[in-house]
């Protein structure tokens, strides 16, 4: 796989993140607001399924490129308030042009350009979760320490996952909200060493029996950041982008039903004196089930 292949399929690991809006509850009050905080119960699970469907255009080519993840979801105890929330890796399944990988299908799993992928599948890490989504603390990264190309950022560090995850839950509004009521978050998601700056506006549109219509807008910005591509060998990219979606969330559980965003993307890469303007658009799609 090409380096430029490798940062376009790293870059959709953090923009399908920046849709993985976290599990939320809430009880619905007399004057029709509801509260919504974290309230997995401890033993439950939860299949999460994410589909990220891109086309990218660059230089006047275009390449389609898709990935399936799904993450099991389990509240593993408690501290305090705080919920401890294990996150395994189920699946991966990905396409980026003429290379393919599904880790359920073996004969996809000889790729070197892949082998971080082939060892991510049945691995956990933990987060504690505060009420109001904020990552208390970060377990069980062990596992993942050996990942990542020699001389780079561990995609799996304290601070990487950090990143990673954040906007998954930081979507609360930190107090009861009736139908039509907004609420901003503002965050910064990374994987990889790529970090995206994210900024979320929530609308609460409708309660209908025991779920909750959700619209997010979202503005991305990846501002220039320079990559190390090989030894003497840099690029620099840059994007800006937005999101529109609906989630459909059920209440008493918090489990996202479904949910469905499209992003519009801009950008450009710098190399050698050359810049290639790239343009992604595309579709993200959630939906869970408890098991």
């Amino acid at each position: 796989m090409h380096k430029n292949k490798f940062f376009l399929l790293a870059c959709s690991l953090v923009l399908a993140c920046t849709s993985l809006l976290s599990c939320t509850s809430g009880n619905k009050s007399d004057s029709g607001q509801i509260n919504i905080a974290l309230n997995f119960k401890e033993g439950e699970q939860y299949l999460y399924t994410t589909e990220v469907k891109q086309h990218i255009n660059s230089a006047g080519m275009g390449t389609e490129q898709s990935m399936l993840m799904e993450m099991i979801y389990e509240v593993a105890g408690a501290e305090n308030n705080n919920k401890k929330l294990r996150i395994t890796y189920d699946r991966v399944k990905m396409s980026v042009g003429n290379v393919a990988f599904d880790s359920r299908d073996s004969s996809s799993q000889t790729d070197p350009d892949l082998g971080m992928v082939h060892t991510l599948i049945g691995k956990s890490f933990e987060l504690y979760l505060a009420p109001d989504g904020e990552i208390v603390r970060v377990e069980g990264l062990e596992p993942f320490a050996a990942l990542g190309a020699p001389g780079a950022e561990n995609p799996f560090s304290d601070t990487a996952v950090r990143l990673m995850m954040q906007n998954s839950f930081d979507l609360y509004p930190g107090k009861p909200v009736a139908v039509g009521e907004q609420w901003v978050k503002k965050s910064q998601m990374g994987f990889s060493g790529i970090k995206v700056n994210v900024e979320n506006t929530y609308t609460l549109k409708a309660i209908k029996d025991n779920e909750a219509e959700i619209i997010v807008k979202s503005v991305m910005n990846l501002p220039a950041m320079d990559m190390a591509l090989a030894p003497g060998q840099n690029m620099k990219v840059e994007m800006q982008g937005t999101q529109d979606g609906t989630i459909e969330m059920d209440i008493n559980s918090g489990r996202i039903i479904h949910s469905k965003t499209t992003q519009v993307i801009k950008g450009k890469m710098s190399m050698g004196g050359g810049e290639l303007p790239m343009d992604i658009s595309g579709d993200i799609t959630i939906d869970s089930r408890k098991l």
